[in-house]
């Protein structure tokens, strides 16, 4: 079982999207620097934005796209992690998981790292009361990947990885994320992300129907009261790195 150090907080914080990604960051510094061997956070953000990775601004459309996007309220930050833009606001719940991973054990290779995220999550689902979630992908979603925590084959949680080498040793330090859509409606989100892709000239468009907000599947859901078990079932995973 996982031993929670003094300074890892359960608790659901509110930063803004700049924050939000800082401070994974820093979560993901601290197990590359071996100040710290587990590190979770979650965070709702206070405001909004489209994320996205930063080779979106090499695309001939982006100047015109981002002045766009900006009008609408809606200004561009970059992560680390690939796939395509990811709106945050006050509707989406992130969740990250930051750990060490010995060398030469089970940890050691990309599902795994997924599985460390989603089962959990898919095992609070149901606990919640929700009989058909599961890991996979959600054709005309937008970032969509194989390990989308998903309710009826629709995404509700987008899910990305980073490893960086543990300062000083071959161990490997692993960042998984989660993105969950709590309430809302998901065209609204779409919508953003199909704005950009229409500004920056990009035929591709995505699908509301490929997406589910958390209270869509569990109408009347106070989902702050139902996040420290989805957090205590992801910090006392008993699974070694």
């Amino acid at each position: 079982m996982t031993a929670l150090s003094p300074g890892l907080d359960r608790a659901l914080q509110r930063l803004s999207v700049e924050q939000g990604l800082a401070a994974e960051e820093a979560r993901l510094d601290a197990i590359c620097q071996g100040e710290s061997e587990f590190e979770l956070l979650a965070w709702q953000p206070m405001d909004r934005a489209l994320v996205m990775p930063r080779r979106h601004e090499r695309n001939e459309g982006f100047p015109e796209a981002r002045h766009t996007l900006r009008k609408l309220g809606w200004p561009i930050l970059f992560r680390a992690t690939g796939g395509t833009p990811v709106p945050q606001c006050a509707e989406v719940i992130n969740v990250t998981l930051a750990l060490r991973c010995r060398v030469g054990s089970s940890a050691a290779h990309l599902e795994w790292g997924y599985h460390r995220l989603g089962n959990p999550w898919c095992e609070w689902l149901g606990a919640l009361g929700v009989s058909d979630a599961d890991l996979g992908s959600a054709p005309g979603a937008y970032c969509d990947g194989r390990f989308n925590v998903r309710i009826g084959g629709r995404k509700l949680v987008g899910t990305a990885q980073r490893w960086r080498r543990v300062r000083g040793c071959r161990d490997m330090a692993l960042l998984v994320h989660g993105a969950m859509q709590v309430d809302g409606d998901p065209a609204e989100l779409v919508g953003i992300v199909n704005a950009f892709q229409e500004a920056v000239g990009d035929p591709q468009r995505f699908l509301p129907g490929s997406h589910v907000a958390l209270t869509q599947a569990l109408p009347g859901l106070e989902v702050e009261s139902v996040m420290p078990d989805l957090l205590h079932r992801l910090a006392d995973r008993e699974e070694a790195a």
